[in-house]
């Protein structure tokens, strides 16, 4: 490539990347916050059309979809973990002007997410039916994930290399070019789930197969697009190139900044799955696990926007500490947290206003509407600590602190809320009440712990 088109590709990519480390930072924080909202409304959109459309093929097809959907979950977070390398990395080099340091990461970031989507993908066809098998022991609803499973594995790949590319724009502080792929995947999927299950077009009778296949075309088109937006990015375009230049040392930067994520997440979601062991052998079992399921969905409607705010501050903080802005990437921490603090101070105060008339609309059971009604109230008052540990997380997380978060996440989780809990619902015999104290609490003690980490200024040094 010509210099004075290098020349230019570096000029472009400090006027665009600049937003972040100059001029106004609520300004910074709007532009990068208001897509992603839009982004994980689009991705609640295609598991609600995804259930939805089950439904109408029978109970057995619902709960297949909704097992292979957590089983799914678990192969994923190691592609998330892959993205929160990819966003330290690219971040901090973006903040410091390092244009060759961008195009090196996007690309190695790139080769490790078809490595990893391949590795996923075959580990799922080959173990689909033992995966689902622990969440269900009823044939039918066995047979049905794994006949989804086997088709909805093909997923993995085009997605980890779309949630890649997209994490490498979103780390330049684009947002926009992400959005614009999500929300034709989600256009594309919920289309042709209509299509193929409602009407039966073009094949009929495709039962959960058309469901993971209108998934597997959307994820396909998703990454083509998302090379499409690479290849004519004046920052990025190169990285296609240095793709096939494997540079072992970026690897492992990105790899041990995203594996302690990755773990977190893991602990997390076992951490759901202990709980559901622990519910199940309370009081009432069946009313507290749907009122957990139903509780859960509710409090969904909270997480959207907390980890739109998150994804923007962790982008905003590492920018920041490549250009040595370090008091703008504290600022940014806070601002992006207020604001987090306040929305979940509103949303909680509906959650708990609004909690037997939500209860009632989910469940005509007693106990259900009872054990739901006081999740919510319980839960309501954890929900300002809870936006507080989700958004200074991101941020700890775009220094490429990661560990920190991770250990937060199993200390709150392992050591405080389960054993807590088991204590609560089974040595009390409190029933789901107590599972719903455990987790306000743990979840009050994790925003703390995540403050004071933050207040710290450690994380500042992290070397990534």
């Amino acid at each position: 490539m010509p210099s004075s088109q290098t020349d230019a590709n570096k000029s472009d990519s400090k006027n665009k990347d600049g937003i972040l480390t100059e001029g106004s930072l609520w300004k910074a924080i709007w532009m990068m916050s208001w897509p992603l909202m839009l982004t994980t409304i689009c991705s609640s959109l295609v598991g609600l059309a995804d259930i939805w459309v089950a439904g109408l093929l029978g109970p057995a097809q619902q709960a297949a979809v909704g097992i292979s959907e957590q089983v799914l979950f678990l192969y994923m977070i190691f592609i998330m973990a892959t993205g929160v390398g990819t966003t330290a990395l690219v971040s901090r080099a973006a903040g410091a002007s390092d244009h060759q340091e961008v195009l090196r990461v996007t690309a190695q970031s790139i080769t490790l997410s078809v490595l990893v989507g391949l590795l996923l993908t075959f580990l799922s066809l080959i173990f689909a039916k033992f995966g689902v098998s622990f969440f269900s022991r009823a044939p039918d609803v066995v047979a049905q994930s794994t006949t989804y499973l086997l088709v909805y594995s093909f997923y993995l790949i085009p997605f980890s290399i779309t949630a890649i590319i997209n994490a490498a724009f979103r780390a330049l502080g684009d947002t926009k070019t992400p959005l614009i792929i999500v929300v034709i995947m989600t256009t594309v999927n919920i289309i042709g789930d209509i299509l193929t299950i409602k009407y039966g077009w073009p094949i009929p009778n495709l039962g959960v197969r058309g469901i993971a296949i209108s998934g597997v075309l959307a994820s396909c088109l998703g990454s083509l697009l998302a090379v499409g937006f690479l290849a004519k990015s004046a920052r990025l375009s190169e990285s296609l190139i240095e793709m096939f230049n494997l540079n072992f040392e970026i690897l492992k930067r990105v790899v041990k900044v995203g594996v302690p994520s990755g773990l977190q997440r893991l602990a997390w979601a076992m951490s759901v799955f202990a709980l559901f062991f622990i519910l199940a052998r309370g009081q009432h079992p069946t009313e507290s696990l749907a009122s957990w399921s139903i509780g859960m969905r509710l409090e969904g409607l909270v997480f959207m926007p907390l980890m739109a705010l998150s994804m923007a501050v962790s982008s905003i903080v590492g920018q920041n500490l490549g250009a040595k802005q370090f008091d703008r990437a504290i600022k940014a921490g806070w601002h992006v947290a207020a604001i987090g603090v306040g929305l979940n101070c509103f949303m909680g105060t509906c959650m708990f206003v609004f909690s037997n008339a939500l209860a009632n609309k989910m469940s005509a059971d007693p106990h259900t509407v009872l054990y739901t009604a006081d999740y919510l109230k319980i839960n309501a008052f954890c929900e300002p600590f809870l936006a507080l540990g989700m958004v200074l997380s991101g941020g700890l997380q775009g220094a490429g602190d990661t560990k920190t978060p991770m250990w937060i996440t199993l200390f709150t989780n392992w050591v405080l809320r389960l054993p807590l809990a088991w204590y609560l619902v089974i040595t009390l015999n409190m029933g789901p009440v107590g599972a719903w104290l455990a987790m306000s609490s743990s979840c009050i003690v994790m925003g703390l712990l995540t403050a004071w980490r933050f207040q710290s200024k450690a994380w500042i040094k992290t070397h990534v």
